[in-house]
């Protein structure tokens, strides 16, 4: 939106400069530090040539402080300096002391760590008999790309006298947002929150990581040491000094910082935040994507060009697998030519099964006629990158993203779809079909977006999917089995559809952490097309819902968080489509 109105340029009145502002603020949280500092100083330009009203010397002003900051970061203390020279000589400087105080006192600070050894410094400071703060840092920990900045340790700080933290590597500085911090209990710390006259229930155990460190310019060396400079209320300020430690960025950490950006219930508590995870996940998904995975076909004499490709994803268990081939090897047994000619590809996601893995294809391919393909992904990218993965291996104009705890109710399901699909030719986006549980009642059979107003926090008034009759026991007239029934949108749990579609959207979207609303977010990207999607209620599938997903034992808070931050970016994303389609009128089935 922010782009939307710089775009617009002197049509959009006064927002213009205050976008241009908070649109460059957005750049720079987000790492795109070149193209934040060129509009920043571009803003900052304009207010030492132009005669602007209070609004614009507003802007201006905190365009330079931001400035200041980008300057820190990379080391240009000089023009650091000239920046913070021209902020004082502003009439809003008084109003705004504090940040241009701090601004003073990083500049001071550096010139002090150049005259004394860095090396005397502590990893801890104790102020607990003045002013009743005590703190230590554990560890201070980068990723390899610098991505990914960790820091743990404890702070005892009942008059919650910190004022800003900051940290200092060589002479690069970054401004911390404590808002990102959680905080722990530590038990053996009760002696020390005696001392400072705090409270039992003080939780001073310090975790803060940050996403986006600008740092991939500035790897890390070894026994390379940082500081945190820390500044408090009342004026006093220190340094606490600790190695450097390399961490890779992992899906767990990336689940622990999801889980500061999503307070509970569900409510989003850093919007920032959560883009920078949302962001994250994208770029390593994206670069998992160029590492070369491990393909092998496995198959039985030559495999015709094939109508459909079919691609399932496995992760957590793999015995699905053989339970599908069974069906499909029983199937070209009982029809033999007539069955159509399929390309199977099976995506192992999952590495550390990889010898399971292995052993059961091998397995397969001796028991069953039927040819197969496996791919082994070298590290776990969810289900968006499995599905993206083996989608580069299809060779059929038609494309079936399958779960691999759905097997067909009858031997007619997937020849309906594969059938109705080539009839309808590029008119029909995508095709589903109706999904069952094993006692027959309803798993899927569309989705629809709706609103759920008595769900606890942001996922109150946010889109979500909803299956209607999902566990009803209900069954469809022959008429309705006739017709393909119009839906908003579809499950990728069995979703077929041009597999040059597929390619031209670029697939399942990268940005949804772990995994949900990959698919209905396909549908409305499809849908931008001006493609229909459709249900084929006659073609029936038998789906054990999660069951080929292992949820593990902390499949609880941390999983609505997952769901909340994936409905947050679906809603923004989708938001104003989702609207007009309501004001369609389609008639879900």
């Amino acid at each position: 939106m922010l782009e939307a109105v710089v775009a617009a340029g002197e049509r959009a009145g006064e927002l213009l400069r205050w976008a241009r502002l908070f649109a460059a603020l957005s750049l720079r949280a987000m790492g795109s530090l070149s193209e934040a500092r060129k509009r920043l100083a571009a803003i900052t330009a304009e207010g030492r040539t132009t005669e602007f009203a209070e609004p614009q010397r507003v802007i201006a002003f905190h365009a330079g402080l931001a400035l200041s900051w980008l300057h820190f970061s990379e080391g240009e203390r000089a023009a650091a300096v000239q920046c913070l020279q021209e902020l004082r000589q502003s009439p809003l400087c008084e109003e705004n002391s504090g940040e241009v105080d701090l601004l003073g006192r990083v500049i001071s600070t550096l010139e002090w760590l150049e005259s004394h050894p860095r090396e005397d410094l502590s990893h801890a400071v104790d102020r607990a008999e003045d002013c009743s703060f005590v703190a230590a840092v554990d560890a201070i920990r980068i990723s390899p790309c610098g991505t990914l900045l960790q820091i743990e340790g404890w702070v005892v700080d009942p008059g919650k006298q910190m004022r800003e933290l900051c940290l200092v590597r060589g002479d690069r500085v970054w401004r911390l947002d404590m808002g990102e911090a959680s905080y722990s209990s530590r038990p053996d710390l009760a002696a020390v929150l005696q001392r400072c006259h705090a409270s039992g229930d003080l939780h001073p155990g310090l975790r803060l990581q940050i996403l986006n460190m600008p740092e991939e310019r500035h790897p890390l060396q070894a026994g390379e040491a940082a500081e945190l400079f820390v500044v408090l209320n009342n004026g006093l300020q220190f340094c606490i000094r600790r190695t450097l430690q390399r961490t890779e960025l992992q899906t767990d950490q990336l689940k622990e910082v999801l889980d500061v950006a999503i307070s509970h219930p569900t409510h989003l508590q850093a919007p920032m935040l959560l883009k920078r995870v949302r962001e994250t996940w994208s770029q390593q998904l994206l670069h998992k994507m160029d590492q070369p995975a491990e393909h092998n076909g496995l198959s039985r004499g030559l495999q015709p060009a094939p109508e459909l490709s079919v691609v399932v994803p496995l992760y957590g268990r793999v015995d699905f697998m053989e339970y599908q081939l069974n069906w499909f090897n029983a199937w070209r047994r009982r029809h033999g030519d007539r069955v159509p000619a399929i390309q199977l590809i099976y995506v192992l996601d999952d590495p550390r099964m990889k010898q399971e893995f292995n052993a059961l294809a091998k397995r397969c391919h001796t028991l069953f006629s039927v040819p197969f393909e496996t791919v082994i992904n070298p590290i776990n990218m969810g289900f968006a990158g499995a599905n993206n993965r083996g989608v580069q291996l299809a060779k059929a104009p038609l494309l079936l993203l399958l779960n691999s705890d759905v097997l067909p109710a009858s031997d007619t399901s997937l020849e309906l779809m594969l059938r109705a699909m080539q009839q309808h030719g590029e008119a029909l986006g995508a095709l589903g079909a109706r999904l069952l549980y094993d006692n027959g009642a309803i798993q899927h059979c569309g989705m629809e977006f709706v609103t759920e107003p008595d769900l606890e926090g942001d996922l109150s008034w946010l889109w979500l999917n909803e299956h209607p009759l999902k566990g009803v026991n209900t069954g469809y007239s022959l008429e309705q089995q006739l017709e393909l029934q119009e839906v908003e949108a579809a499950t990728a749990a069995c979703l077929m559809l041009r597999t040059g579609l597929y390619r031209e959207l670029k697939g399942l979207s990268s940005h949804y952490v772990v995994g949900d609303f990959e698919d209905s977010d396909l549908c409305l990207k499809i849908r931008q097309r001006g493609l229909p999607i459709a249900v084929d209620l006659a073609a029936v599938f038998f789906h054990l819902e999660r069951q080929s997903v292992g949820l593990g034992e902390k499949a609880d808070t941390i999983k609505a968080k997952i769901v909340a931050a994936n409905a947050i970016t679906h809603h923004q994303r989708w938001c104003s489509a989702i609207e007009r389609l309501k004001r369609s009128r389609i008639e879900v089935s």
